[in-house]
């Protein structure tokens, strides 16, 4: 997802950063201006905080369910959104959330998403933003192969780690979060019942018009 894109240098805002490994991971590789990394749950951003805390510009946050995105206007160059698709099943929590990337964005910034789509590549927060006037759509790219072939990579340590660490009851829904062959989330990747995309979304930059 963060192919063609520049990141050194940047202000960048991760929401559902998660455990907080691919924030670590993109600032050591990138190093941005900044790495804001934010998260519902109080319990991942202590994780993160534990994990990451000398790592230099990178920043974990609580997500706060009232002020949303609490950040200033046009504060970040790019927005990253890792499979997010649970958050926005609803129209009303997209509108919310293109309302709030389309405030904290500068002119130009770019919105980046990657996740599960129908096999037309469409999803409810991607079908919004490509209808979005605030928005152009820059790159849009099935990476289904991509994904099956980490899938296939991960498979035997992942496994592994659920047999040993997970209680027995709790094993067949972790494997399907991990995405292990034979699960209905490979299977529907497999058979071509869903598909992975990433998409580049960059927001528009709008020109006022002196009125004469």
């Amino acid at each position: 997802v963060l192919a063609n894109i520049t990141l050194t240098d940047q202000n960048i805002l991760e929401v559902g950063c998660g455990r907080g490994a691919g924030a670590a991971w993109c600032v050591r590789t990138y190093a941005p201006h900044s790495y804001v990394g934010i998260d519902p749950s109080q319990n991942v951003i202590n994780l993160c905080e534990q994990s990451y805390s000398t790592t230099p510009r990178l920043l974990f946050m609580v997500a706060d369910p009232e002020t949303y995105l609490s950040f200033q206007n046009e504060s970040m160059n790019v927005v990253l959104s890792i499979e997010t698709t649970n958050l926005f099943d609803e129209i009303v929590a997209v509108k919310q959330f293109v309302d709030e990337i389309t405030r904290v964005l500068t002119p130009n910034g770019c919105f980046l998403w990657c996740g599960l789509c129908n096999i037309d590549g469409s999803n409810v927060l991607v079908d919004y933003l490509t209808t979005n006037n605030a928005f152009i759509i820059q790159e849009k790219v099935n990476i289904t192969t991509n994904v099956l072939h980490a899938l296939d990579i991960q498979s035997n340590s992942r496994a592994g780690f659920i047999d040993s660490y997970v209680q027995a009851a709790d094993q067949e829904y972790c494997g399907l979060l991990a995405g292990l062959p034979g699960t209905q989330l490979y299977d529907n990747m497999q058979q071509e019942r869903a598909e992975y995309w990433r998409v580049v979304f960059r927001k528009k930059i709008t020109i006022n018009t002196p009125l004469i």
